[in-house]
């Protein structure tokens, strides 16, 4: 899941809430959050998306919105990182401190974390999504519900034979016979070819240039070049910032490039990322 927003970094936060096993984990962004924006019944979560550190008054302001009495787990999130002050306190109450990267990924900053992050280590895949509303598993529909492509698509590509000597279609002279039987054929084979070709979830997708036909599954892997195109001017910025920090901090170039390598930037976006990183570094 790339985040490229807040509203994405607190859905994200909410189905790896769901995923620890919190499963009624859920976020509202842009609603009455009171500094909660992940709320499940045995655990409260707070997602920060900014390039800067997170210090220990977050951390405080987060545990005064905890309601009175509650013993929630508190769960922390950002995309960048926690000074030494605020893992000191959030050691001191019991706060898990876990990082996201731009590509969804989740990684535990202190012990807390990791101790949540140990109840999923053995699950085969990582966090899903909730399933869309009002969409039922395969096995669940009947049996038209998942072939009316196939027989819709079958009886459309036969019709055009069932026309033949209709003397109500084809009343002459014989060439414009001819011309609409043709029409008619072309019609129906195309969208009973479409049908077909879309049965089972498909997805079609036409390409002039040159022209070609792809049919591909909905879960077909995403296309990772060019991210930064896609990404907002703030995280853009989070990132030329991050990479400039761990320069400024004596990393290497092959590091930090490394770094971005992982979080799913390609060759070009890191080059661009790398010499805005330097300058920045160089004018601290």
């Amino acid at each position: 899941m790339q985040i490229s927003s807040w509203q994405q970094a607190e859905h994200n936060a909410a189905r790896y809430m769901r995923h620890w096993g919190y499963t009624d984990a859920v976020a509202r962004p842009g609603g009455p959050d009171a500094g909660i924006d992940v709320r499940a019944r045995g655990a409260l979560g707070q997602v920060k998306y900014q390039a800067v550190q997170v210090g220990r008054p977050e951390l405080q302001r987060f545990v005064g919105a905890r309601p009175k009495g509650s013993t929630a787990q508190l769960i922390f999130f950002t995309g960048s990182d926690y000074t030494p002050t605020a893992v000191a306190y959030a050691r001191e109450w019991d706060i898990a401190l876990f990082r996201y990267g731009l590509d969804g990924t989740m990684t535990p900053v202190n012990d807390n974390a990791r101790r949540i992050h140990r109840r999923s280590a053995s699950a085969p895949t990582g966090p899903t999504a909730r399933p869309a509303p009002g969409r039922a598993p395969a096995a669940d529909l009947g049996f038209w519900q998942r072939h009316w492509r196939v027989v819709v698509g079958v009886l459309l590509l036969m019709a055009p034979l069932g026309s033949i000597g209709d003397e109500k279609t084809y009343t002459g002279p014989p060439a414009v016979d001819v011309l609409k039987f043709l029409g008619i054929l072309a019609a129906c084979w195309l969208l009973g070819a479409y049908l077909l070709a879309t049965r089972g979830g498909r997805r079609v997708r036409v390409w002039t240039r040159p022209l070609r036909v792809r049919v591909s599954r909905d879960s077909a892997r995403p296309d990772r070049s060019g991210v930064l195109s896609a990404l907002t001017a703030p995280v853009q910025e989070a990132l030329v910032t991050e990479a400039a920090r761990l320069l400024s901090a004596g990393r290497r170039q092959h590091q930090v490039d490394r770094m971005l390598r992982e979080r799913g930037m390609g060759f070009l976006e890191r080059g661009r990322i790398l010499t805005e990183a330097k300058k920045l570094a160089g004018g601290r």
